[in-house]
């Protein structure tokens, strides 16, 4: 089982909400720490727990990437139905958030325009032309 650390989720919500300027970037732990403490060792947590304040927070989460949410149908006394809401932790999501790949080195950047050739270069520039002429022959069948 992955285990979300207080850590991780800060350094996702930094690279997500903060990045996004959802939140201030002073806020990003607590909004961690606030997160896991419903959670706790479960893998789920029931929406009716949370507040109208920690809601909204939820949804921001989600709209990240970082939480999802469920919904199932539970039969009860009198054949009623009731929907529970429940959210999950996206662990995969939170770990790649929480590290995402290096930016491109300058060389590696530089190494991509290299690989272009003199052909691939005069190929866009000669659609482009071709594309701008305000007269120009019939469309191709």
């Amino acid at each position: 089982m992955v285990v979300v650390t207080v850590e991780e989720l800060t350094e996702a919500i930094r690279n997500t909400l903060v990045a996004h300027g959802k939140i201030p970037g002073d806020r990003a732990e607590a909004v961690a720490t606030q997160v896991l403490n419903y959670f706790g060792p479960e893998e789920m947590v029931l929406d009716n727990v949370l507040s109208n304040e920690d809601r909204d927070t939820f949804y921001a989460l989600e709209e990240e990437g970082l939480l999802t949410s469920e919904e199932e149908d539970a039969l009860v006394a009198k054949g009623k139905t009731w929907r529970i809401h429940y959210w999950l932790l996206r662990k995969t999501s939170i770990g790649s958030a929480a590290h995402p790949p290096p930016p491109p080195s300058r060389d590696e950047a530089g190494e991509l325009y290299q690989k272009i050739t003199a052909d691939q270069w005069s190929h866009r520039e000669e659609g482009h032309r071709a594309g701008s002429s305000t007269k120009s022959a019939a469309p191709p069948p």
